[in-house]
């Protein structure tokens, strides 16, 4: 065992890195899973209570119980941030609009395959989508995230350009995407890197990792070591397909190296309540 002298200085020499949690957006597009409005305030409360930086509620466009839900989450939080998340299309935007979240978060396709082949769009599309949506978000004053769809697939000419429309609208958070699960650790620290290079550091790097191929938290963890300050997770590491990055498994895994917020113990208590709180019909 490490001196206490030792302990504290190993602690103090931690990078901050924040967890954003989606078990209510993302987690709750795994197969079989759905909340109730009940179970969703209770499981925001309990990620509020534990910690976590943000917390991404869900998408006040889907439905009227989906919003309303998002509003109550929105009201009853005491530490955590909230985000809801929109589509680049406007009428999803007013919705997000409408409960007044502390960032709006709206993802952004940058893959051929996505805009070409997905939504049989172009570029120019996008950038037109993108300059109306920023407008919308910057009458209404509420700050802005944009998430890069299918990042790790995208040419890094076309992120960099979008990338700079945002700065100079003064949005500064980014997340890229591993919307299909295809990324690396390799790959990872290549594109994140790459982006941090040519923007010059100005812009402030998520990560959304999906675990198709058993990677979600190997690939988080290396984009924190590129310089990723936030991170997703899912409690459980639920989530669309195989899921995303698993919350306790990454703060075990890294907590050596990065200070997340919360300790490993407090992590395993936040999925043992969820547990309890999703067991419950």
């Amino acid at each position: 065992m490490r001196p206490y002298g030792a302990r504290k200085v190993a602690e103090a020499m931690k990078q901050r890195r924040y967890l954003l949690d989606s078990t209510l957006r993302d987690g709750e597009q795994a197969a079989g899973v759905c909340f109730s409005v009940e179970q969703k305030l209770k499981i925001a409360e309990v990620l509020d209570s534990c910690g976590v930086h943000q917390i991404e509620a869900g998408v006040p466009a889907v439905s009227r119980q989906e919003k309303e839900a998002v509003a109550k989450i929105i009201e009853n939080r005491k530490n955590a941030v909230i985000s809801t998340w929109s589509r680049l299309t406007p009428s999803d935007i007013e919705h997000a609009i409408d409960v007044r979240p502390d960032i709006v978060h709206v993802s952004v396709p940058v893959s051929r395959l996505h805009i070409y082949q997905k939504l049989r769009k172009d570029k120019e599309w996008v950038i037109g989508q993108l300059h109306t949506c920023l407008d919308m978000i910057d009458r209404c004053g509420i700050p802005l995230s944009v998430g890069f769809e299918d990042a790790f697939r995208s040419e890094m000419e076309f992120m960099v350009t979008v990338a700079k429309i945002l700065l100079d609208f003064g949005v500064k958070r980014i997340r890229l995407a591993d919307t299909v699960g295809v990324a690396s650790p390799t790959l990872c620290r290549t594109v994140l890197r790459g982006i941090i290079e040519k923007l010059d550091g100005k812009a402030e790097l998520g990560i959304h990792a999906h675990n198709d191929l058993g990677m979600a938290v190997a690939n988080t963890i290396e984009s924190a070591k590129a310089g990723c300050l936030y991170a997703d997770v899912t409690v459980g590491g639920i989530g669309e397909r195989a899921g995303n990055c698993d919350l306790a498994q990454l703060v075990h895994a890294s907590s050596s190296v990065f200070d997340w917020g919360m300790t490993e113990d407090r992590a395993l208590e936040l999925q043992e309540k969820i547990a309890i709180i999703t067991s419950k019909k």
